[in-house]
């Protein structure tokens, strides 16, 4: 799934960046503690351990602030449910009035699973530039959930698949995952 892949190397790069300040920031403790034991020993100050814990403390405590920033800053972009990230990833709505018959079988399939499971009829969104067979929900909850589908779903599948497809994706929604 390009969406989870593209999610999950974001969520990697915030947990190495992370980790990154966490040992940068221990590091700077840790300089800190070794040059005024050095200071106690030897009696002379180590200007070199001082410097660099210095320079680490700063160092991790800035990339602590980068990932809680963006972090803060992604979370209320996306606050506004499936819709916002289904078309910040190229998602076109697929509207009741739709005409065109895969849209159409797309459309009904979403609809009977909604019925099936019991969940408001969430947005439908296209991605028409994807040619691979994939799909996926987004949202905090069923009331704000968004199903995209990639126009090689649409036209790689039956009718039969497209439901397996589209009630795995009802899965997440009722779920919360």
């Amino acid at each position: 799934r390009p969406s989870c892949i593209a999610l999950t190397a974001a969520r990697l790069i915030a947990a190495i960046v992370f980790l990154a300040g966490v040992q940068l920031l221990f590091l700077g403790l840790i300089g800190e503690y070794l040059g005024r034991t050095f200071e106690q020993v030897k009696g002379r100050p180590l200007y070199l351990v001082e410097s660099v814990s210095r320079s680490a403390r700063v160092a991790g405590l800035a990339s602590l602030v980068l990932i809680v920033g963006g972090s803060t800053y992604k979370v209320a972009a996306l606050s506004g449910g499936g819709n916002v990230v289904a078309e910040s990833l190229g998602g076109r709505r697929v509207f009741p009035d739709a005409t065109g018959l895969t849209e159409r079988r797309l459309l009904n399939v979403v609809e009977e699973m909604a019925l099936a499971s019991g969940v408001p009829v969430p947005p439908v969104f296209l991605l028409e530039n994807e040619g691979g067979i994939n799909a996926f929900a987004a949202g905090y909850s069923t009331s704000d959930a968004a199903i995209a589908v990639t126009r090689g779903t649409l036209e790689a599948l039956t009718r039969d698949e497209l439901q397996g497809v589209i009630a795995h994706e009802f899965s997440h929604i009722l779920n919360g995952d």
